[in-house]
């Protein structure tokens, strides 16, 4: 897939250009049905299926108070859209001047005279240019003038409810981790560095741990995981997160440290991701470091069970 950095490096024509829009936070399965469709379009008419995307996340000019977390960092954004078979991702700079581009010029200048569209494919509740104020039904009147096809997608159902972002970060952020998998297609995922800890996982307690400095800014909530953990690329092991605060030992910061099964090796330095399987239960603090050595040792065991059939293959994240 190849990503352009900005419209001031949008110097290509690319042909036939078949476009969906968003911010596609998560990459979720209604941003896949978009995607989908994009490219089932490009490849009938042999033109290419291209997305628009927009660095900062809007809400972070809009609204930065909020402070929003993103759950997918642009990279790893990217990694997925290219694997859903787009050839180009078109990474919009949103700033204070493009906020204020009305609807008729996001769609006179942008669309029409710097992409040169054939067709758009855009959700049930699409809304573009300043304010918001640009719909569907202005759109669809931009392409009869210009003589684009607009493909409206409905909304991707799970549960009965309408697959979003919004409903992403809540699943994960409560720990409801097989809700979080229906919704995303796949296992929730943080990554990042490995970097020094307090050393207690393996010296105190008979458990060494891998103290990861996350990337990302959406973190399941406070409790104990299994996951699995991919030290390197096309290699994953099983493992026990805990994410909090070691109430047992009044750290007081926030960590998410993880004991891998079965695995030798110095990790220190390196990059790592975890694919959040289960949660195993909420952190708690312990009378002792014994009682929490006896505890770990429980929840390894039970995260061997559980990952064991993911690991081989027996169960899929699209199947969960």
């Amino acid at each position: 897939m190849n990503v352009v950095n900005g419209l001031e490096e949008l110097r290509e024509r690319h042909p036939g250009p078949v476009l969906t829009i968003g911010n596609f936070d998560g990459v979720h399965l209604g941003h896949q049905a978009l995607f989908a469709k994009a490219v089932e379009r490009a490849r009938q008419i042999g033109g290419t299926a291209m997305a628009m995307t927009f660095e900062p996340h809007p809400m972070r000019v809009l609204r930065p108070a909020v402070n929003l977390p993103l759950i997918t960092p642009l990279s790893q954004k990217l990694d997925l859209m290219a694997a859903a078979g787009l050839d180009v991702t078109l990474c919009v700079r949103f700033d204070q001047d493009f906020a204020l581009l009305s609807a008729d010029d996001f769609v006179d200048k942008l669309l029409v005279g710097r992409l040169q569209v054939r067709e758009v494919v855009v959700g049930y509740d699409f809304a573009f240019g300043h304010k918001g104020l640009g719909d569907l039904e202005l759109l669809r009147q931009k392409g009869r003038e210009h003589g684009f096809v607009v493909h409206e997608m409905g909304p991707v159902l799970v549960d009965g409810q309408p697959v979003s972002s919004t409903r992403v970060r809540q699943v994960v952020r409560g720990c409801d981790l097989a809700t979080a998998r229906r919704l995303l297609g796949r296992h929730y995922r943080i990554a990042g560095r490995v970097v020094s800890g307090h050393g207690r996982g393996g010296r105190l307690l008979g458990f060494p741990t891998a103290n990861l400095r996350a990337e990302d800014e959406l973190l399941p909530g406070s409790g104990v995981y299994a996951v699995l953990v991919q030290p390197e690329a096309g290699v994953l092991v099983k493992g026990v997160t805990n994410i909090g605060t070691n109430p047992t030992f009044s750290n007081g910061g926030l960590t998410v440290e993880t004991h891998l099964l079965d695995f030798s090796g110095d990790l220190y330095g390196r990059e790592i991701v975890l694919h959040f399987v289960e949660h195993l239960r909420g952190e708690k603090r312990f009378a002792s470091a014994e009682d929490l050595a006896r505890q770990i040792s429980q929840d390894v065991s039970q995260a061997r069970e559980l990952l064991d059939p993911w690991l081989r293959g027996d169960k899929q994240p699209a199947r969960d």
